[in-house]
């Protein structure tokens, strides 16, 4: 159990790194296409100037750190000169009665006073050395974004005008495809349907000329058959009619050996009654017959 809970991490370890290698690979790839895509088009331009835009932004933003550490320097120098200037002002207001030490201090003070000066003139130069920094900075901000927006001004009508090329070339071939297809396509594909049509018509003949030929060799072969028979049956019943007057004679001959008797009406008293019974015998079998190679016919055709 504990086995195959450790193959089942392993797998899942294993199809996770296999994962991010995938999306690592995917991710760079992508990256790759796209900066070639940009070069294609002529937007890595656009993206120099988007991160010279940006460093420029830096930039101002660390001059305007300094300009503001400046300005701070700057006042701190004010209050120190104003304060010196202020014990300055004191002293000289009680100049009467100075001592050896005011003497001393005066002049420190009036040292310190010329050194928060030059100070104060070191740190006003330094304000606006920065506030130029800053106007430099800025106006080079400003023409980097107006680079940068005439240059995606400039791409995008490019890509407008290769979109527009591009429809028409597009409109160009679907026009000049639908008129190769009405003036040769369509009528190729008419004789060819005609070919087609023909070739099935012809087939469909010969298979029809085919079928007829052969149902009307069947049918003159049964034909054949039925005269073949319908002869035999016509001699078979002539010798049957050529035998009946023997017979007929032959009863006539025991008829009149025998004795006289009262007459009676038969067949035998009258001869002609048995020859009269015997054409209309082979009339009902010639018809029998004929009905029967009718029918024989008719199916033949239907079928």
């Amino acid at each position: 159990m504990g086995r195959m809970r450790g193959w089942a991490d392993l797998a899942v370890t294993t199809v996770r790194e296999r994962a991010d290698i995938f999306s690592t690979q995917a991710a760079t790839t992508f990256t790759q296409l796209g900066g070639h895509l940009n070069r294609a088009t002529g937007y890595d331009a656009i993206d120099v100037l988007k991160r010279q835009v940006v460093e420029q932004e830096a930039r101002i933003k660390t001059t305007r750190e300094a300009a503001r550490a400046a300005k701070l320097a700057y006042d701190e120098a004010v209050i120190q000169r104003a304060a010196a200037q202020r014990d300055v002002n004191e002293l000289l207001q009680r100049k009467s009665s100075w001592s050896d030490e005011d003497v001393g201090r005066f002049t420190a003070l009036v040292r310190a006073d010329h050194a928060r000066e030059q100070d104060e003139a070191r740190a006003k130069a330094a304000v606006s050395a920065s506030e130029d920094a800053v106007e430099r900075e800025f106006s080079a901000l400003m023409r980097a974004i107006l680079a940068r927006y005439h240059e995606e001004q400039v791409w995008s009508d490019k890509i407008r005008s290769a979109s527009t090329y591009g429809s028409l070339a597009a409109l160009g071939v679907n026009l000049v495809v639908f008129i190769a297809a009405i003036v040769f396509v369509e009528p190729w594909k008419r004789k060819r349907l005609a070919q087609t049509f023909e070739r099935k018509v012809e087939e469909l003949g010969a298979e029809t000329k085919a079928m007829v030929d052969e149902g009307t060799r069947r049918i003159d072969e049964r034909l054949a058959n039925q005269e073949r028979l319908l002869a035999e049956l016509f001699s078979g019943v002539a010798e049957h009619v050529h035998e009946v007057p023997s017979a007929s004679a032959f009863v006539e001959e025991q008829e009149q050996s025998r004795p006289q008797e009262p007459p009676r009406r038969t067949s035998a008293s009258y001869p002609w009654f048995g020859a009269v019974g015997t054409r209309e015998l082979v009339l009902i079998a010639g018809s029998a017959v004929a009905g029967g190679a009718i029918s024989l016919l008719t199916r033949s055709l239907f079928d």
